[in-house]
């Protein structure tokens, strides 16, 4: 059973939240950096320990049109306004680097690196190899590769940010060409090695000769996502053609190998996006992964403007819910979790932390 502020939080996911100029006016800095089609909006913390992103019409007006809850500043203190209800909130700031820029190239830090709640993400490739209709990278960036030295400034920056301090690092897509997979596990070792006391996860397309569990453990990785994102065949062939050419046996095949590698606690994980496929399909993958060892992660589907399928709506409250249910039932059948396991970082997930120590802050 779901708390209200559980609810709440699933309601922002589909329907957003509105902000009024006043409150904007409260907030120092912009409300968000809208930086990829899942993190476009607001995030905050509310309650104890329920982190949620909430889209808002600036960055997803295809979808957010007059939504029924706003946000509220009273005194020092947010709330959102809900169903005639306030529940509190803690309206995150972005990070204070969002405007400066590096040293190295003069570039701006948020060209290689935005945090989120507790991590910061770096991407050290631009635009991306392959073309997923659901992901804004490559309809919004022209593919190329980022400079070492600036992205490893941006990390130590964001590690030291005043305003919002990164506790763990992600290194995220976009997929290189296979010319540059080379450069890519080099640029990998160069961040672990540079920051040897911070985990640093890999989220990446398990490509052929890409990615090498064993080594990429041996060299100080903590964790990898692989993400299927959509489990039905058909839909993953029309949506993420590129991706399904890698077959889904490949990908489950690298996912076993890896839990191996790495083993469990959440050190391996994959994303399935919650609302583009049926949620039979949905339910299936999420039991396929949990077979393995591996957390799957519910990430309810946010069109993007940018992208072929910004008019495809976010799935309802409904099917959110039924998803969620049913998966905390298969995860706890074969001892994995829903992940992320780091609370911050569900803020954009289908995830609640459930009072055990599996679900903790980095």
């Amino acid at each position: 059973m779901l708390t209200n502020v559980q609810s709440l939080k699933i309601q922002l996911m589909e329907e957003g939240i509105h902000i009024p100029e006043g409150v904007r006016e409260a907030v120092s800095g912009p409300v968000t950096l809208a930086d990829y089609a899942s993190t476009s909006g607001i995030t905050m913390m509310l309650g104890e320990d329920v982190w949620v992103n909430a889209p808002i019409v600036d960055f997803n007006s295809n979808f957010v049109k007059d939504p029924p809850h706003r946000l509220v500043h009273q005194g020092n203190f947010f709330f959102v306004e809900s169903g005639g209800k306030r529940h509190e909130a803690k309206l995150l700031p972005v990070p204070s680097y969002h405007d400066k820029h590096t040293t190295s190239t003069g570039e701006l830090y948020i060209w290689h690196a935005i945090t989120h709640a507790d991590r910061v993400r770096i991407s050290p490739i631009g635009g991306c190899a392959m073309a997923c209709q659901f992901c804004d990278i490559p309809y919004v960036a022209k593919y190329r590769k980022k400079s070492v030295e600036a992205l490893v400034e941006s990390i130590r920056t964001a590690l030291n940010d005043p305003g919002l301090p990164a506790r763990h690092v992600l290194i995220s897509g976009g997929t290189p060409k296979p010319e540059d997979y080379g450069w890519q596990n080099a640029m990998y070792e160069t961040v672990v090695n540079t920051f040897p006391h911070v985990k640093v996860d890999v989220m990446m397309v398990p490509m052929p000769g890409l990615l090498d569990p064993e080594h990429l453990k041996s060299v100080g990785v903590y964790g990898l996502s692989i993400n299927i994102e959509i489990f039905n065949v058909a839909l993953a062939r029309r949506i993420m053609m590129s991706k399904w050419k890698a077959s889904r046996k490949t990908y489950f095949d690298f996912i076993e190998k890896t839990v191996k590698v790495f083993g469990g606690d959440g050190r391996v994980r994959s994303l399935i996006l919650v609302g583009i496929e049926p949620v039979e399909d949905t339910l299936q993958g999420v039991e396929a992964l949990a077979q393995l060892g591996c957390d799957p992660v519910l990430s309810p589907f946010r069109p993007d403007p940018a992208t072929p399928m910004r008019n495809h709506r976010p799935p309802s409250m409904e099917t959110l819910i039924r998803v969620y249910e049913k998966s905390v039932e298969i995860v706890e059948r074969y001892g994995v979790k829903l992940g992320p396991r780091c609370i911050p970082c569900q803020h954009n997930t289908l995830t609640f932390p459930d009072g055990s120590s599996a679900y903790c802050y980095s």
